[in-house]
């Protein structure tokens, strides 16, 4: 399926900038309990200390990861941003080295800079996933991990899901996310990133976590 309508970095500035004041308060609902879930497990396989997270958007992940972690943000929204450098103060997390406001898509990083990257909610709002994956692949260590977090739409075209996010794509840079994103547009086969494992959560399997390594060599 095509997506209806091209994402640009501009409409996702302005879209979250207008999400920002109640995000934690909306999306908190039901996103903190996932975040919590893939950071826990990101702790318990880390190789490593140093950690990146694209799209950390309000700081939610923030709290969550181990103390012996080194932890850099990214977010595209300065005034999410705003929020997660709140929420690090507030909570007095040392562990969290650098917030930044930074394109997912050029990250201004030398390569194999970190052990995990976590990416959630990301790849749906961003102009150009598949090079948002390059990037990220390009900055993870040989035989460090990635784990990517994201609603992929459904492959059956007849189900209750698939038609509504046919009914809600047109709206695609309005509310700042693909409702029907394809994991074909991360372009897996090009990327050097293998898949160890596949998890779906939520309400009718409609996320899926990704559990990629980057080959030791």
């Amino acid at each position: 399926m095509t997506v209806h309508t091209q994402i640009r970095a501009d409409d996702v500035r302005r879209s979250y900038a207008k999400w920002a004041g109640h995000y934690d308060f909306t999306f908190a609902l039901f996103g903190r309990r996932y975040i919590r879930k893939i950071v826990r497990r990101l702790n318990q396989e880390l190789h490593g200390h140093r950690v990146l997270d694209v799209g950390t958007g309000t700081g939610l992940s923030l709290p969550y990861f181990a103390t012996d972690c080194s932890v850099t943000g990214i977010d595209l929204s300065a005034d999410m941003l705003a929020r997660a450098f709140k929420r690090v103060e507030r909570k007095k997390l040392s562990n969290v080295e650098a917030l930044l406001e930074m394109d997912a898509s050029e990250l201004n990083f030398p390569d194999a800079s970190f052990d995990s990257v976590m990416a959630t909610f990301v790849m749906s709002v961003v102009p150009d996933p598949a090079k948002v994956l390059s990037e990220i692949s390009r900055v993870t260590r040989p035989g460090g991990r990635v784990y990517l977090f994201n609603h992929f739409r459904a492959e059956e075209d007849q189900t209750l899901l698939a038609l509504v996010e046919r009914k809600i794509a047109p709206a695609s840079r309005k509310i700042g996310f693909h409702s029907d994103f394809s994991r074909d547009q991360l372009k897996l086969h090009d990327c050097d990133l293998q898949i160890l494992e596949e998890n779906n959560f939520g309400p009718l399997g409609m996320f899926t976590l990704l559990t990629m390594q980057k080959p030791a060599s």
